[in-house]
């Protein structure tokens, strides 16, 4: 894998340090900060009924006594894991960026070029987002949350906007894709990509995989250059853009700027 040494990239790594650990639990199962991502709780459980039981947008609108009877179980359970509504939102972010920060660790650490491995995360990405219907929960405003819970939420999806800024300037470096403005590249796929719980729907004839696939492969087409093309020169500013003109013998060239001149004309002096 090559990897481009700017500012951007290091300090993605730096951080990602700061959240990844690698060690892994008693079950083999990865952990996320110390946490065990793929934990079989009763807690993970609510979480994962969360997005499925509840229809876009609804949370924002519920009591915890809502969601509890929504959910099958006593108010004083839900509270048992949970302290409040906007905890809950809270870790149904935080449960989809974590599979989404896992996603991004597999593809820095890939040695694929830059094109497979970002179509890869952007699948995983899409897939983490649309997993047990969290993509509504998602669509929550995070103004909703406690301060803290959103500071933490905010830096969290700040690092991973940068280390997929960062494969795509390491594509544009390798001439694999063609982007003038990596940053709003990166704000236009994930963009796309953030909107998919507004319009999807699990009984749909689209399924979370084929959807996954199929807007990956569409997000890539705005990015890859064609095979065994690379991107056109970009002129430079101030430059000239006009069609080259074509050479004239010296001679010829003589006549016409002859021709072009006005004659002189003279007057005599006053006596």
């Amino acid at each position: 894998m090559v990897k481009t040494q700017t500012g951007l990239y290091i300090q993605f790594e730096r951080t990602v340090k700061l959240f990844m650990t690698t060690r892994k639990s008693e079950t083999g199962e990865a952990r996320w900060d110390g946490r065990k991502v793929g934990r079989d709780s009763r807690r993970d459980a609510i979480l994962s009924s969360v997005g499925s039981v509840l229809s876009n947008g609804r949370l924002s609108s519920l009591t915890m006594q809502d969601i509890a009877a929504e959910l099958g179980i006593t108010k004083g359970n839900l509270y048992y894991y949970f302290t409040d509504k906007q905890d809950i939102i809270y870790q149904c972010h935080m449960r989809a960026m974590e599979a989404s920060m896992l996603a991004l660790a597999r593809a820095q650490q890939s040695a694929e070029r830059p094109g497979p491995r970002l179509r890869q995360l952007l699948s995983e990405h899409v897939s983490g987002i649309l997993k047990d219907g969290l993509g509504s929960v998602l669509l929550t405003d995070l103004e909703s949350l406690h301060p803290d819970q959103r500071k933490s939420y905010v830096a969290l999806r700040d690092t991973f906007e940068r280390g997929v800024r960062a494969i795509i300037e390491e594509g544009v470096a390798a001439g694999d894709f063609h982007c003038s403005d990596t940053r709003l590249a990166g704000f236009v796929l994930l963009g796309a990509i953030n909107w998919i719980p507004k319009w999807f729907r699990p009984e749909g004839a689209l399924s979370a995989d084929s959807i996954a696939q199929g807007v990956s492969e569409l997000l890539m087409g705005t990015l890859c250059c064609p095979p065994g093309a690379r991107p056109a020169a970009q002129p430079a500013p101030g430059a000239d853009a006009a069609a080259p003109q074509k050479s004239v013998p010296k001679r010829a060239a003589r006549k016409v700027a002859a021709r072009k001149t006005p004659a002189r004309r003279t007057t005599a002096a006053k006596t």
